[in-house]
């Protein structure tokens, strides 16, 4: 199914109060004009996603990857600051087959000035389909105002955030990890992003005789766009390890994921480095040299990373 052809509606764009009216009225426009003609929704999800004008491609995105793979109503929150007033418009995607058409995209497009975000989540909570699963992502920098974020957050059964766009991702970090005690349900894309580090660590303490409280030290490498996925991952080898790990931010300023983790205990040594499609291993023990090994690195876009979260969720 995922292969057929899919018609998009023009953007209609409509008041703030009326957007029901408009999201009724593209039923309309979805109609076949053929004898025998219908079309449904087939909606699976309600999807939020916040990001900043500049940087509205992030939830665009994503909205385009999940409309085959998990179609939804999705509500496109822009933050504006050059936007006097809250403004919204509304399209519809359609799967064809034959004289049918399934709706599996309704897409609202709300902008706004930050100081008008509080009017939001009164203005969302009508409009999410009842029955489904609501999934939010909040694709911008920890808020300013955190209530924005646990506004929307209580509306959801599940929160994706992405700490690469984290200013500061120490402190924000820190938050996410006091939510997640609490019991709030939050995926991380760029602990996602770490699928394949794990994965390589793994097979590389299986050749390691490594004893719990065996003293550990490392070194993470990173440049500054994956210094929040060198802190997951450093936090992650305190915590399984008891490793006392550091961070040297010298690493590829572009990268998604660290360029080296090394690693000594026990008198092994154990180093991954990055390269453009796999992830270097290189094992040492009083004992073996080993063999290096190679694990492919992570391929996915991010809306592919969104769309694994959500089903995560």
């Amino acid at each position: 199914m995922s292969n057929l052809p899919m018609m998009r509606t023009a953007f209609r764009s409509t008041s703030p109060r009326q957007i029901r009216d408009a999201l009724q009225s593209l039923w309309k426009m979805c109609l076949p004009d053929m004898q025998g003609g219908d079309v449904a929704r087939s909606l699976t999800i309600n999807f939020i996603g916040v990001a900043r004008e500049e940087d509205d491609y992030l939830v665009h995105d994503a909205v385009g990857r999940l409309q085959r793979r998990t179609p939804c109503r999705a509500f496109l929150l822009l933050i504006d600051d050059d936007a006097s007033e809250i403004t919204a418009e509304v399209t519809a995607t359609t799967r064809v087959h034959g004289p049918k058409r399934d709706i599996v995209l309704e897409e609202i497009v709300i902008r706004m000035p930050e100081s008008e975000f509080d009017q939001i989540p009164g203005l969302v909570r009508p409009l999410l389909m009842n029955d489904l699963p609501n999934h939010l992502f909040w694709s911008s920098d920890w808020p300013r105002v955190e209530q924005h974020f646990d506004d929307l957050s209580q509306l959801c059964d599940h929160a994706v955030v992405d700490s690469r766009c984290f200013e500061a991702p120490a402190r924000a970090l820190e938050r996410l990890d006091s939510r997640r005690q609490a019991g709030q349900r939050l995926t991380d894309l760029s602990w996602l992003r770490l699928r394949p580090w794990r994965r390589a660590l793994a097979e590389a303490f299986e050749r390691v005789p490594w004893q719990p409280g065996a003293a550990t030290t490392g070194e993470i490498r990173h440049g500054a766009a994956s210094a929040a996925t060198a802190m997951l991952l450093a936090n992650w080898l305190r915590t399984r390890l008891g490793a006392e790990i550091e961070l040297d931010p010298a690493g590829d300023a572009a990268g998604t994921g660290p360029d080296r983790v090394a690693l000594q205990t026990s008198g092994c040594e154990v180093e991954l480095v990055a390269g453009s499609r796999q992830i270097t291993s290189h094992v040492t023990t009083p004992g073996h040299c080993y063999v290096p090994f190679k694990v492919p690195t992570l391929r996915a876009s991010d809306s592919d990373l969104l769309a694994a979260a959500i089903d995560l969720g």
